[in-house]
């Protein structure tokens, strides 16, 4: 195994640690089927309910920032492509299957910019933007996984 793999392993165990801590926050924070402006008053209200919404821009954020800035880019350079800007990155992962839509991963980084450096002020705002994200998290929890997939057919970790 040489020394972008190995970098490339080391950071996929990060990834599968950042993908069960969102799906935990994810769950504990989305525990209604909608979420509404009045209710984002109800969570807000309480030290643990705003505890829980930063875990969640935190961990939305980390998980994306992670598999765009690291993961993917790590990876490419493992099997032996050549590697871009972001936007080029995700372009050719999208091609060879790693990630769904480019355009759609690029929505979801401009929504972790949204949440994470304009703290939504307009609860209706903030409900939109966090109904969105709670699409958009399974994109992320399978990125991860089939990312994990194609490498352990290509150059499996060693134990």
């Amino acid at each position: 195994m040489n020394e972008a793999q190995k970098r490339f392993w080391q950071t996929q165990r990060l990834v599968d640690k950042e993908r069960a801590y969102l799906q935990d926050v994810a769950q504990r924070l989305f525990a209604v089927p909608v979420i509404t402006p009045e209710w984002i008053e109800e969570l807000i209200a309480k030290p643990a309910g705003r505890d829980c919404l930063e875990a969640f821009v935190g961990k939305f954020s980390r998980m994306q920032d992670t598999l765009i800035d690291k993961l993917l880019p790590q990876y490419l350079t493992a099997v032996g492509e050549k590697t871009g800007s972001a936007l080029d990155n995700l372009n050719r992962a999208e091609r060879l299957g790693l990630l769904g839509n480019a355009d759609q991963w690029l929505a979801m980084r401009h929504l972790r910019n949204r949440l994470v450096h304009e703290y939504v002020e307009d609860k209706a705002d903030l409900a939109a933007a966090l109904n969105l994200a709670r699409r958009m998290i399974d994109e992320l929890l399978v990125a991860g996984q089939t990312i994990r997939t194609f490498a352990e057919a290509k150059f499996p970790a060693v134990l």
